[in-house]
């Protein structure tokens, strides 16, 4: 259902670098951190990490956490300080969904100070979030982006999200030794689409552990949080006109059958039956953009398969660059710290994890809710992840209590 794009873009910026240094970045390793802070060389750790030579610049650091040392598992981050007051400014964690997609995609596409544009040419975002706040992207969990595990499938895979959130604070724990300036500014974790699951995992897991992270709170936009509610888009897309009074009795019959089989804990046919659900209602809508249906036409952004061709590799190939002999995927390998390391599409990540795709966050957004700053904010044009089933998840299974919400027009 969240099948991700392959985000071989990212390995498309950058310059200058002297050609007889490139083919040398296959035989580095990649920047793993963790023993650096362990041993508590600090400043050597900051100064390996920093990335230049990229144009534009922009001061931020890359690497990698090591996660787990018996699977060998590593988090993948790219930390951009606030461009206004570092010390100052608060902290914020982004996460791209999925399961299975990397952040760089928000980093390059959404929020980041990095914007790639249709002519995938590569320039400054003027609102980028950390014109006021220090963001840290991560390719989250391993399998995603650059983030790697050198154990076995699927014991080394996140399959749910107590999994997910033990890794991305044994990330955290170590990014604050790496900048203990930061220790106490105001922390944010945020997310979208199967970030959802993520943040409110992540913040569940600093919430119940004896950890030096403090979380101030969370912000989830256009989140997949509570699938037995918000699979409920029958009705919606028949007050839109995409569907007839048939045609949306026939998808609310295929809803219900797939929240009987979340009720019965039969998650992996609930997946299945959910994505059967969507191809029914993307074919009877005829919607080409389904995260964003005023879309006409073909859905446009920046030519990642075109990057894919220039760099010579397979239908498949993102996920293993070793063969390529294009010189700017070096020089944006060397300045991320990357070395070797492959850039994954997520799908292993995603098989991992197709049982948790349809498990509920609810009673975790209930206790988080309860002890933290809660945001949620959605589209009105997405029908992936729909406002309409979102505020019937918000109202009647996480606070039909006391908050009030607030609509922005």
């Amino acid at each position: 259902m969240y099948r991700v794009l392959c985000l071989s873009v990212v390995l498309s910026l950058g310059y200058s670098f002297p050609a007889n240094q490139d083919a040398d970045v296959w035989k580095e390793p990649p920047l793993i951190l963790t023993p650096f802070i362990e041993s508590g060389k600090i400043e050597e750790a900051r100064q390996k990490a920093l990335v230049t030579q990229l144009t534009p610049n922009i001061t931020s650091y890359a690497g990698f956490f090591n996660v787990d040392k018996k699977c060998d598992s590593n988090l993948f981050f790219w930390f951009f300080p606030s461009q206004s007051n570092m010390k100052k400014d608060p902290v914020s964690v982004w996460l791209n969904g999925g399961p299975g997609s990397s952040s760089m995609f928000g980093l390059l596409t959404e929020n980041g100070p990095y914007d790639l544009t249709l002519k995938n040419e590569l320039k400054l975002r003027e609102y980028s979030w950390n014109r006021n706040s220090s963001v840290i992207y991560i390719d989250n969990p391993v399998g995603t982006g650059y983030s790697f595990t050198k154990g076995k499938f699927p014991d080394c895979y996140a399959r749910n999200q107590t999994q997910v959130g033990r890794a991305v604070l044994t990330a955290l724990e170590q990014f604050f030794k790496l900048f203990p300036e930061l220790r106490n500014n105001q922390f944010y974790l945020t997310g979208e689409s199967y970030a959802g699951k993520y943040v409110p995992g992540i913040a569940y897991a600093i919430h119940t552990s004896k950890t030096s992270v403090r979380l101030s709170g969370i912000a989830i936009g256009n989140g997949w949080t509570d699938p037995f509610t918000q699979l409920e888009s029958a009705e919606l897309l028949y007050q839109l006109g995409f569907i007839d009074e048939k045609e949306r009795d026939n998808l609310k019959v295929m809803e219900k059958k797939t929240q009987q089989l979340i009720l019965e804990n039969r998650f992996k046919e609930a997946c299945d039956y959910i994505d059967a659900l969507t191809d029914e209602f993307l074919e009877k809508a005829n919607i080409s953009n389904i995260f964003n249906y005023l879309t006409v036409g073909e859905f446009v952004e920046p030519d990642i398969e075109g990057y894919l061709n220039r760099t010579e590799v397979g239908l498949n190939g993102c996920c293993n660059l070793a063969g390529n002999s294009n010189s700017v995927v070096f020089q944006v390998r060397k300045a991320l710290h990357v070395g070797n390391a492959t850039l994954y599409t997520g799908e292993l990540t995603y098989e991992a994890l197709e049982c948790d795709i349809m498990r509920t966050m609810k009673p975790w957004m209930e206790v988080l809710m309860d002890n933290y700053r809660v945001l949620f904010y959605y589209g009105q044009m997405d029908l992936r992840v729909g406002y309409a089933p979102a505020i019937e998840f918000i109202k009647v299974r996480v606070v039909p209590r006391r908050l009030p919400s607030r609509e922005l027009h």
